[in-house]
């Protein structure tokens, strides 16, 4: 790492990241294009698509990038430190805040209010991935089947093999032999390869002690997978957390929207809800049975975050040379745009689930059809409409 490394930068990055990926990401582009120069617009805009077409938060990644590029890998680990740990620690705090006040009505009230928010803007968020990146009949039918089958309880993983193997194996007509994979992209899948080691075999020897259905082992393991299943964003990363968390007993029915509140409201990397899931399930001795305080959930929040953020780091910097040359196998590119349509069914599931919660209560639904509203045509920030969701649930519950 260069001795000019900004961490102050960084970290002023990191307090600011309000109002998820996309303000995170302009919020970057004004920083290091136009005030401080590091990259031309075009190399921005092409870190960008990388960082779109990889699994993982997309704005830590560019985050990563934009600091490999400038600093060198070391940089890189350094920002997305310097980034992730302001949010983190907001989190955990609370985390803490909820785990004593949650079951205050008052509470429950401006929570209320905030999940219905939050299910407006993600319904809003997959409807348009949608429409973005669903542009073949194939890709339309992958989203359909996807959400049916989330419904029907089938797991994430299996519909996401599926669909890739399909894009994989199944050529169209026009293709008399299968393109091989260019030396290029073959050199990053070593990379990403070799830079999981640490992670993977960290995961591997907590299998060993623990055993697959240990706390700590699901835990590890809903994070890597989460992060590497997650083409769509931080949303399909978050619908793959649902969804395990809620088999794990890690949570109540319903008490996902809460992590996604935090997720919204707190600085930096949406998937922080995930290391909140963590705080509240390590807290009430549901990681390390029969272990029940604040140190046990503050190690669910690292243990979350180190597999998230280290998985996520590493994908993005054994790839970060395709934003130069590009990603042009068509296999490659056909099983991403696959994944990527059966992650928009998670996201959307997601968001049904949150406005079913509620759609006993009409004024919530109300609320949930407002903010998405709102939140399609871009006139205010996420943390804002979570925030008005939350002052219609504190006065409905007063």
């Amino acid at each position: 790492m260069r001795g000019d490394f900004p961490f102050l930068f960084w970290l002023r990055m990191g307090l600011l990241s309000f109002g998820g990926p996309m303000a995170q990401i302009a919020m970057l582009e004004e920083e290091c294009v136009r005030k401080r120069a590091w990259l031309s617009a075009e190399e921005f805009s092409r870190g960008m698509g990388l960082c779109m077409f990889l699994p993982g938060p997309e704005a830590q990644q560019l985050v990563a990038w934009v600091a490999w590029r400038r600093f060198g890998k070391v940089g890189a680990v350094m920002a997305s430190l310097l980034f992730i740990l302001p949010g983190l620690l907001l989190c955990g705090l609370l985390a803490w805040a909820y785990v004593l006040t949650n079951q205050l009505p008052v509470v429950g009230g401006v929570l209320a209010g905030a999940r219905a928010a939050v299910a407006g803007i993600i319904l809003v968020a997959g409807y348009k991935m949608f429409f973005r990146t669903c542009v073949r009949q194939e890709l339309k039918v992958a989203t359909g089947v996807s959400l049916a089958g989330l419904f029907l309880a089938v797991p994430f993983i299996f519909l996401a093999a599926v669909g890739g193997l399909f894009a994989w194996f199944v050529r169209s007509e026009d293709e008399a032999d299968l393109p091989k994979l260019s030396e290029v992209l073959l050199a990053a899948l070593r990379r990403v390869g070799r830079y999981l080691v640490p992670v993977v075999g960290l995961y591997l020897v907590l299998w060993l002690i623990f055993k697959h259905e240990h706390g700590v082992v699901r835990l590890a393991e809903t994070s890597l997978f989460a992060v590497l299943a997650s083409f769509g964003g931080a949303y399909a990363a978050l619908g793959i957390w649902q969804v395990k968390s809620e088999a794990a007993g890690w949570l109540k029915p319903g008490q996902f929207g809460d992590a996604l509140i935090v997720g919204e409201a707190t600085p930096g990397p949406l998937l922080l809800a995930g290391s909140f899931v963590a705080f509240v399930a390590g807290y009430h001795g549901k990681i390390f049975a029969g272990n029940e305080n604040i140190v046990w959930g503050v190690t669910g929040l690292i243990i979350a975050a180190l597999f998230t953020f280290y998985t996520s780091t590493a994908v993005i910097l054994a790839f970060a040379p395709l934003a130069e040359d590009g990603v042009g196998d068509r296999r490659f590119h056909d099983v991403v745009s696959m994944v990527s349509a059966v992650a928009v069914g998670a996201i959307l599931y997601l968001g049904l689930t949150l406005l079913l919660a509620v759609w006993t209560m009409p004024l919530l639904v109300a609320v949930a059809a407002v903010t998405g509203y709102i939140f399609y045509n871009g006139r205010l920030s996420v943390p804002v409409l979570i925030g008005f969701g939350a002052l219609v649930g504190l006065l409905n519950a007063r």
